[in-house]
């Protein structure tokens, strides 16, 4: 049976623990980061190219999970430097004499960059060039030289582009990461964890403690994940993309189903575990040598006593006559959504000028105070700008949270290691593990990885920017201030101003989810992937409940009650144990069985849809169950209960 956790329980330590734990190609991925980050210090303070913590935070971001994402990132940076510089230049060259002018043209630039960063499909090229924009203005306000100023943004641009070439060569030589291999050695993990659970039913042996539900889900997922970057990557899985996925939704099938296997099997379960543990060997074998894998013809079980061993067996050979097919390029092209993307849209019109008004508050705050350490203060402002107010504070949290800790290992540092650095070779000892611990927090959950990066940026900017030792606190206060004050301020903005609430996307996803769980529990020939794609829409629900009880003021919106976020998280709860259920009933079951009370499921699932939806029931009652259920009696429950939750959101909703 699987085991299902409750996170709600966890402490605030158990849960950093298990987001801080080591897991397959994080210790890769930080050491990466530390390889790049050594050459780049090194490189920059010898050949003294300033910036130094500007060419680390683009280690940092370039450096991804595969060759592919660093690839796609690094060329994005690469023309969104360009691109900004250019402007800058081209806006200095214009406006120079003219400071008001100058503010006005940058505006403008910042605005459309800020537009096009929700417009388009690479809104990374326009956020590096509005944030390059506005950080240049300080430039020219430290300085009357045009020459010097020009030269700063020059140098700007090589600071962040020889870090991202030296972090591509560290990525493609030392240590390659290909999607392809990456997805081939975790479907031969998982099948490995496969036939090591059914060697020990045939040997009569206990077996493991099964999985919970979520750890399924996340590897599922992370299959899924894994087959985009290898389709991005090669040709041949782009040909056969339908095919590729129907492996990986059989291998999550069987990874799901190995977890319920029967405990005290019979006679003729053993005759089929033995069965299904040569075929699993084969399948691992033909995933290792990428060739096609079939099914022995003696393999007889179909007249067998259903099981999960059974379905486990069926699944292996419907794979086996799966056929490829290469897919042919749609003749369709994508033009008319990119232009549609382009047309002027008012949410993100509202998100262009709220992020530039912000940023305008600051900049004028940094200009009046004549305070030249808090520049941070206004790329703050950029940097937080997300498309929902719920993400918009999670990530000035994590600013906040990795700059204090990034200021607190500068502290130290400068007190206690700081007076005793003699060489370069001491600078790298000081700061290199403060520097891996950052990258370990970014090669972890998104849910703290820009702390990581946050972390060490603060970090570099006290300690790093000079070609010397550094003994000032000052810097490290600066810092502090700068980067509390941006982020107060645009929270402020985006709460008050226009916030882009996610409580009715997330009850318009829920009803997707329910209408396509429907379609699935009434099917009896799905498409291959359609469990994959279930768990893909149940983690989107989750990720857009997470930011919207992260959104502040919630209490304060009729919408947003806090009973209406418990009913929410209810929900995903009942909405995961119903996908696990019917798992759990195809696993011993054939598609065929119980095909009226299927029916039934389905039109309860879509009521519930619909009430999630409109948050009012339809006029119609839920259709009720007549008579025994059988095996899945536990469903129903569960879509009872359901049911109950959402009438206890339409409830809290009328009292709001």
């Amino acid at each position: 049976m699987i085991t299902r956790a409750d996170p709600a329980r966890d402490t605030g330590l158990q849960r950093l623990a298990r987001l801080l734990r080591p897991y397959p190609g994080r210790g890769n991925l930080m050491m990466r980061c530390l390889i790049t980050c050594t050459l780049v210090m090194i490189t920059s303070l010898t050949l003294r190219v300033p910036f130094l913590a500007l060419s680390l935070i683009a280690v940092f971001y370039v450096t991804q999970k595969n060759i592919v994402l660093s690839t796609l990132t690094g060329t994005l940076f690469v023309l969104g430097t360009t691109l900004a510089v250019g402007l800058s230049i081209l806006t200095l060259k214009l406006t120079w004499e003219y400071p008001l002018l100058r503010l006005l043209m940058a505006s403008g630039l910042f605005f459309t960059c800020v537009y096009l960063m929700r417009a388009t499909k690479y809104g990374v090229v326009f956020f590096l060039s509005g944030l390059v924009i506005f950080y240049t203005q300080t430039f020219a306000d430290m300085t009357d030289n045009a020459d010097s100023v020009v030269r700063m943004i020059l140098w700007l641009w090589v600071a962040i582009n020889y870090a991202i070439i030296l972090t591509l060569i560290v990525n493609l030589l030392f240590l390659p990461q290909e999607p392809v291999a990456q997805l081939r050695a975790e479907l031969i993990a998982q099948l490995a964890e496969i036939i090591a659970r059914t060697e020990r039913l045939i040997r009569r042996e206990p077996p493991p403690e099964a999985l919970s539900a979520a750890a399924i889900q996340e590897k599922t997922l992370m299959l899924q994940h894994m087959l985009a970057f290898a389709i991005m990557r090669d040709k041949r899985y782009r040909q056969d993309e339908a095919w590729h996925l129907a492996r990986i939704s059989t291998v999550s099938g069987l990874y799901q189903m190995v977890q319920q296997l029967p405990a005290q099997p019979q006679a003729d379960e053993l005759v089929l575990a033995q069965t299904l543990l040569e075929s699993c060997k084969r399948f691992a074998v033909s995933i290792a040598e990428d060739s096609a894998f079939s099914v022995n013809s003696t393999d007889a079980f179909h007249s067998t006593r259903p099981g999960t061993l059974v379905r486990m067996l069926e699944s292996l050979a419907a794979f086996s006559h799966y056929q490829h097919v290469p897919a042919e390029s749609p003749a369709e092209s994508k033009e008319n959504a990119r232009v549609k993307g382009l047309v002027m849209n008012q949410t993100w019109c509202r998100f262009a000028l709220k992020t530039l008004l912000s940023t305008l508050v600051c900049y004028f705050i940094y200009i009046a105070a004549d305070w030249q350490g808090i520049h941070t203060i206004m790329l703050s402002c950029i940097i937080v700008a997300q498309s929902s107010l719920g993400s918009t504070a999670h990530r000035g949290l994590l600013r906040v949270i990795g700059a204090v800790l990034g200021s607190l290992a500068a502290l130290l540092m400068v007190i206690l290691v700081m007076p005793h650095i003699e060489s370069v070779v001491g600078l790298l000892a000081m700061s290199l593990p403060v520097i891996g611990l950052g990258a370990w927090i970014y090669a972890g959950s998104e849910k703290i990885s820009y702390a990581g990066i946050q972390m060490m940026f603060t970090f570099a900017l006290a300690l790093l920017e000079s070609f010397g030792p550094t003994f000032e606190l000052v810097e490290i206060r600066d810092r502090v201030i700068g980067i509390l004050l941006g982020v107060l301020i645009a929270t402020v903005f985006h709460r008050y101003v226009w916030p882009e609430r996610e409580g009715k996307l997330f009850w318009t996803r829920v009803s997707s989810l329910l209408t396509a769980l429907a379609e699935r529990v009434k099917t009896h020939s799905p498409q291959a992937g359609a469990e994959i794609a279930l768990r893909h829409a149940l983690a989107g629900c989750q990720g857009i409940a997470g930011r919207v009880a992260m959104e502040p003021g919630w209490s304060a919106d009729n919408r947003q009650s806090e009973s209406e976020i418990l009913a929410a998280q209810q929900v995903l709860g009942h909405l995961s144990e119903i996908i696990y259920q019917f798992e759990h009933l195809k696993a011993g079951q054939s598609e065929n069985d119980f095909a009226v009370e299927r029916q039934q499921a389905a039109e309860r699932l879509q009521y519930c849809a619909t009430l999630a939806e409109t948050g009012e029931p339809t006029a119609r009652v839920a259709p009720n169950t007549q008579g025994e259920a059988g095996c899945l009696q536990p469903l129903f429950n569960e879509i009872e209960q359901l049911n109950l939750s959402l009438r206890t959101r339409q409830t809290a909703t009328e009292r709001g």
